[in-house]
């Protein structure tokens, strides 16, 4: 038995999946691979999978974790499995997991970037996304350049990426979500040697 992490990007349409849609369309594409998985117990088993807090609907992620235990795995097996996925969704890498740590207890920050869909944001959205994030004491760092903010939180279950639109909007920044492009770039462990959020793999 391997547990193998993989670090998957969301994208384009995709990114309107729902979080709670993954496993099943990650694991059939697994099954058409020929990639069989560990399976729970109990009265109503079903793949073992473990992933990364959910990522909102419409909200591309650039390099997400997630556990997956399979009965075998070699060097061709993320090719097959790569192959049967739809669209929009693509694993960037793997390693086998020897730790018996949940992933989620791994996870501790996330880095986020935000634009604006048709026009370049102004600086007040960075005071306005960092003050949400600090008043949720989960903020790590936030940086402004080129009309994209870029946010390193904490507290991923508490700050995601609906309070922080919402914070925009209650600012007058944005009207809704449809006039920005959101991104989860990294999720992983914050390094406050090197101010920067380090992947799991």
């Amino acid at each position: 038995m391997a547990r193998i992490r993989i670090l998957y990007e969301k994208k384009g349409l995709f990114t309107f999946v729902n979080h709670l849609d993954l496993p099943v369309v990650m694991s059939r594409a697994a099954k058409r691979a020929g990639l069989r998985q560990e399976f729970t117990a109990g009265f109503s088993p079903h793949p073992r999978i473990s992933l990364a807090p959910p990522l909102a609907t419409g909200v591309e992620g650039s390099a997400e974790p997630a556990d997956f235990w399979f009965d075998e795995w070699n060097e061709k097996s993320l090719f097959r499995w790569n192959a049967r996925l739809p669209k929009g969704l693509k694993i960037l890498k793997y390693a086998e997991i020897t730790e018996e740590k949940v992933l989620a207890k791994s996870i501790d920050a996330a880095l986020y970037s935000f634009a604006g869909a048709r026009a370049a944001l102004g600086a007040e959205a960075k005071e306005a996304v960092a003050s949400e994030a600090r008043r949720r004491g989960a903020l790590y760092r936030c940086d402004f350049d080129g009309g994209v903010v870029t946010l390193a939180a904490g507290e991923l279950e508490r700050c995601g990426a609906g309070p922080l639109v919402k914070a925009l909007i209650a600012a007058e920044i944005v009207a809704g979500w449809s006039e920005l492009r959101i991104a989860r770039l990294a999720v992983g462990r914050w390094d406050e040697e090197s101010k920067s959020v380090l992947p799991l793999i």
